[in-house]
């Protein structure tokens, strides 16, 4: 009989775990970004197999949030803390709705699946969230010169709008990417309500071969997580050819010959010696 009674038991482990290998959780939707004051849903797909479900719990930092218990008189719970705020009416077993994000919202979200018995089954899948505050203006374009020479030197500063966090800067020569060894890095500056700013300098010598069409297009771009949002901000330099600066010289100066000789004949008409 005892040998009789371990059989059976091994037994039932064993279909005990095949039935928890079948309970999975088949997706876990969080973005990776979210923007404040946006709403965001978080959703949560799981294969129970041949299992009853017994408890959805939502953890934000190991801390439980809200949990869907579908046996329960009160099949919706919710447990407040900072960053998560929840619209109950677009809520249910899969889908967490949250109405508001803020910067508390930022962090590592849990999905967890229990079944009933007789396995007790736990699943589980961790996503994180960053949330980020985009900036209300592009990046600013400073420190060039009114105008150029070829062989000339030219050095312009890219500096991002406030944000949380720092914007990413990137340059384009004539939309073709500029390395970052070819830049110079100053950094981010923190500020003392949690906003960055970076900041982002190109260094480059004046030659023909950069204008087309007797243009030079030189563009900075802020981007967030590269899919959420990416604002630039772009200057054109013109070329200008010296023979035609020469040409342009003198015809301005025989116009200046002629108007002072008119002027001088007015003013002997109006008063003759």
């Amino acid at each position: 009989m005892p040998k009789l009674s371990a059989l059976l038991l091994v037994a039932v482990c064993a279909i005990g775990l095949a039935w928890a290998r079948t309970v999975r959780v088949t997706e876990l939707v969080v973005p990776p970004a979210a923007i404040v004051g946006e709403s965001v849903i978080l959703r949560c797909s799981y294969d129970l197999g041949n299992e009853e479900l017994y408890v959805v719990k939502w953890y934000k930092d190991d801390i439980e949030f809200y949990r869907y218990e579908p046996k329960d008189d009160n099949q919706f719970i919710y447990f407040p803390q900072p960053g998560i705020d929840i619209d109950l009416s677009r809520t249910n077993s899969n889908i967490v709705f949250l109405r508001t994000v803020a910067l508390d919202s930022a962090g590592n979200y849990k999905c967890q699946v229990s079944t009933d018995a007789p396995t007790y089954s736990c699943v589980q899948a961790v996503k994180e969230m960053n949330v980020i505050i985009l900036p209300i203006e592009g990046p600013q374009i400073t420190g060039g010169q009114s105008t150029y020479e070829l062989g000339d030197n030219v050095t312009l500063n890219c500096t991002s709008a406030e944000s949380k966090p720092a914007a990413k800067l990137q340059w384009f020569i004539n939309d073709q990417s500029v390395p970052d060894e070819a830049t110079d890095d100053h950094g981010v500056f923190v500020k003392k309500d949690r906003l960055q700013i970076s900041s982002k300098s190109l260094n480059l010598k004046l030659s023909k071969r950069l204008f087309r069409r007797g243009k030079l297009s030189l563009k900075c771009e802020a981007s967030f997580y590269d899919s959420v949002a990416t604002i630039s901000k772009e200057i054109t330099l013109l070329e200008i050819n010296s023979a035609s600066t020469y040409c342009c010289h003198y015809i301005l100066m025989f116009i200046s010959i002629i108007l002072t000789f008119f002027s001088t004949i007015r003013y002997l008409e109006t008063f003759p010696s």
